[in-house]
């Protein structure tokens, strides 16, 4: 088959890996991406891995992203990407990109850091399904979904049996008044009963934690450079309790799941 000069042939097996976990990521760095793909066995060698994006960059597929403070190389999405995981018959709702790449700041450091505790329990082996912020929203926008946009929902597997959490990453905190909103909305949520905040020190988990505390159902609170290291077996306290657990056994005191037929058969980890 020939193609249009300029166009470009994407493998479904080879560049589309790379473009979905770019846009679950929103942005992520060259090492996660390889790290990303490794891990599924998308990729055989590094010097081929970077070939393919460097030449998904040249034909503008991915956008990057100069970010201070590292010499890391940074890429999201771009609208060209984003059609054509559409035309691949994938859900696409990707991150917005406004603005030059030093006001992106925040957003390129928190999605770093969230690629970073998805890479964790990954790599942990009990990482059974990763629903990532785009395919909540679009779950949510589009049929019955959730009732706030989480940074991802998650089932882990623990002592044979699986549990589904919803995940925050609460780099910084935001203002007051909308912690009331987020009770409101944890309050209501159907499709999963336990949810974890991770901050990155205990000034801003204690903030938080005293925002949610009147929240009706159980929110677990952990550091960031925690579960890196112990996934799972994460120190956490429960909304109003100064009692600390694991996440796993906190999680086994609720119901398990099976993963036939939940609302997460089709979404890979």
């Amino acid at each position: 088959m020939r193609y249009r000069k300029g166009s470009i042939a994407l493998s479904m097996t080879r560049d589309h890996p790379i473009l979905r976990q770019t846009l679950d990521a929103g942005f992520i760095s060259h090492s996660q991406l390889f790290e990303f793909l490794k891990l599924d066995y998308c990729v055989s060698s590094r010097n081929e891995f970077n070939n393919r994006v460097l030449r998904l960059v040249r034909h503008r597929m991915l956008i990057r992203h100069d970010l201070p403070s590292t010499h890391e190389l940074i890429y999201s999405l771009s609208p060209a990407g984003a059609q054509r995981l559409i035309s691949a018959a994938e859900y696409c709702l990707p991150h917005v990109d406004a603005g030059t790449s030093s006001n992106r700041c925040p957003a390129i450091w928190h999605a770093l850091e969230l690629n970073e505790i998805h890479l964790a329990i990954k790599r942990s082996g009990s990482l059974v399904y990763w629903m990532a912020e785009p395919a909540i929203r679009s779950r949510s926008d589009l049929a019955n979904g959730y009732w706030k946009y989480y940074d991802a929902v998650l089932t882990v597997r623990s002592a044979g049996r699986d549990y589904r959490f919803a995940l925050e990453y609460e780099r910084t905190p935001k203002a007051a008044h909308h912690y009331a909103i987020i009770r409101e909305r944890i309050d209501q949520e159907s499709a999963t009963s336990h949810f974890l905040y991770l901050a990155p020190n205990y000034d801003v988990l204690d903030f938080v934690a005293d925002k949610l505390r009147g929240c009706n159902r159980a929110i677990y609170f952990g550091l960031f450079k925690d579960f890196l290291e112990q996934t799972v077996l994460l120190s956490v306290r429960q909304n109003g309790s100064p009692v600390s657990t694991t996440l796993a056994t906190a999680l086994s005191q609720g119901t398990a799941i099976q993963r036939a037929g939940n609302l997460f058969s089709d979404i890979a980890v």
